[in-house]
C-alpha cells in the first residue's frame, strides 16, 4: 500500500474515533460549546481525509492543485483557534497588567510557525498552490498556538484552564504536525508523511479525550 495513502487512513480512522466519542459525549443539553468546537475539529479532519483517500484512489493526486480535502486541515485549525479564542480567553483573561508576561510568551509559538515556513517555502521550487496551502496552514497554526500555549502555562484562577492543560498541550502538538505534514509532503518524504500520519490519528482521539476529562474533573 502507498505510505501516502496509508497515511490518510490512519488520520482518518483517528479522527473519526475523535469525533464518535466527542459527538456521544458532548452533544447533550448544557454540554460546553468549548468542546462541542473541540469535535467538530476532529469531524472536520475526518472528512477531510476521507475525501483526500478517495482522491487519491481515484486519480492518484493529492496535492499538485488545490482540492477539497484541504478544508479539512484548515475546518480543523479553524475550530482550535475559534474555541479558545472566542471562548475559552473571554473567561480566562481579564487584561489585568500582572499578566502581561503570559501574552508576550506566547508569542513563541507564531514567532516559530513563521520560521518554519520562511526556511521551507517561499524560495523553494514548489508548485504555487502548495505555496498557497502552506501559507494559509501556518497562518492558522500561529493563531491557534498561540492560545493553546497563553492557557498551557497561563496561571489559573477558576481551575478550568489548569484542568484543560494536557488538551493544551495535545492540540499544540496537532498544529505543528498540520505543518510538518505539508513540509513533509512538499518534499515528497512518504516516511516523513506517513509517521506524522500516524501521530496524528493517536493525537485526536486523545485531544477529544482529554477536553472531556478537563471539563469533568473541573464540574467535581
Amino acid at each position: 500500500m502507498d505510505l501516502y495513502l496509508l497515511a490518510n487512513i490512519i488520520t482518518c480512522v483517528g479522527a473519526f474515533a475523535g469525533f464518535l466519542y466527542g459527538a456521544v459525549r458532548f452533544f447533550h443539553p448544557r454540554k460546553a460549546v468549548y468542546a462541542q468546537m473541540i469535535c467538530f475539529a476532529a469531524g472536520c479532519m475526518t472528512f477531510g481525509r476521507l475525501y483526500q483517500i478517495i482522491r487519491f484512489l481515484t486519480s492518484g493526486d493529492i496535492f499538485s492543485r488545490f482540492h477539497l480535502g484541504l478544508l479539512g486541515v484548515l475546518g480543523s485549525l479553524m475550530f482550535f483557534f475559534s474555541a479558545n479564542f472566542g471562548v475559552m480567553d473571554t473567561i480566562t483573561d481579564d487584561g489585568a497588567a500582572e499578566n502581561r508576561r503570559y501574552r508576550i510568551i506566547p508569542a513563541a509559538a507564531p514567532a516559530l510557525t513563521a520560521v518554519l515556513y520562511l526556511a521551507f517555502f517561499p524560495l523553494a521550487e514548489l508548485p504555487l498552490v502548495v505555496k498557497a496551502a502552506a501559507f494559509v496552514i501556518s497562518l492558522l497554526v500561529a493563531g491557534a498556538s498561540y492560545y493553546n500555549l497563553k492557557h498551557f502555562i497561563f496561571p489559573d484562577e477558576y481551575g478550568i484552564i489548569r484542568c484543560l492543560r494536557p488538551y493544551n498541550l495535545l492540540a499544540l502538538c496537532f498544529e505543528f504536525l498540520c505543518l510538518a505534514e505539508i513540509v513533509a509532503m512538499s518534499r515528497d518524504n512518504a516516511a516523513a508523511t506517513l509517521l506524522i500520519g500516524v501521530l496524528m490519528g493517536a493525537v485526536l482521539p486523545a485531544i477529544v479525550i482529554s477536553v472531556d476529562r478537563g471539563i469533568k474533573k473541573w464540574s467535581v
